[in-house]
């Protein structure tokens, strides 16, 4: 799992040393409905994959999951409860509710675009995550839609986005899993299976921009050496 955006503060954060705060924030699948125990909620699960991953270093994710919120609901837990706790990352886990509740698209898109903003100026990093797969999500109107603003949305602010309905799409009807596998008895809500596979997707991901940032950074504090003498021959010749 790789992002296509980068999460600059986060990646410094975690490269300072010092503890570093992420925030869930999302509905029922992030606060863990359908596992067995808050134990095996997704936050729990990154929380986890990341210590093990980064020993050295204090991470800890706070789940600010609330079961049936949309995203107007959690734009003022953005300035109540997250921007105030000062985390170097927000998961932002919405759209599912939105979708089986008919809201309008457009609204959506501005509401998720607003938290955004408001996290950005806040000099927080933002990721995006989509809807959980469930049988019945094609037959919900404007299920692809939501899914499609979020990809854009994602896009139109540079921001990365873990596709969380592709992938498990991808798991059943590969025959990799049924359904039954990776939900829980409501066939709606994720079950332990699929909650420590996001928790490790996310933090495969993670981890990849923390490298990705840490090239960059050497490379900048130790540039190469200049060639020493005029006329060097370049490693590649260019062709025309």
């Amino acid at each position: 799992m790789r992002f296509d955006a980068p999460l600059p503060g986060f990646s410094a954060a975690l490269a300072s040393g010092q503890p570093v705060r992420i925030v869930a924030l999302g509905s029922s699948s992030t606060q863990g409905i359908g596992a067995s125990s808050p134990t095996t909620s997704y936050p729990v699960r990154l929380q986890a994959e990341l210590q093990q991953r980064f020993p050295k270093s204090k991470i800890t994710v706070e789940n600010l999951g609330v079961g049936g919120q949309l995203a107007t609901d959690m734009i003022p837990r953005i300035r109540q409860q997250v921007i105030p706790r000062k985390p170097a990352l927000v998961i932002w886990q919405t759209g599912v509710n939105d979708a089986l509740r008919k809201v309008k698209v457009e609204g959506f898109r501005e509401t998720v675009l607003t938290g955004i903003d408001e996290m950005r100026r806040a000099g927080i990093d933002v990721v995006l995550l989509d809807m959980q797969y469930f049988p019945r999500a094609e037959k919900v109107r404007d299920f692809p839609r939501f899914l499609v603003a979020m990809r854009q949305i994602a896009e139109q602010r540079d921001i990365p986005i873990l596709q969380r309905y592709a992938i498990m799409k991808h798991l059943v009807t590969s025959a990799q899993y049924t359904p039954q596998q990776l939900l829980a008895k409501d066939l709606f809500h994720p079950n332990d299976l699929s909650y420590g596979c996001l928790g490790r997707m996310m933090a495969d991901a993670l981890q990849g921009e923390f490298t990705d940032f840490a090239k960059v950074t050497s490379k900048k504090k130790y540039p190469a050496e200049p060639a020493k003498q005029a006329g060097t021959v370049p490693a590649v010749l260019p062709v025309h």
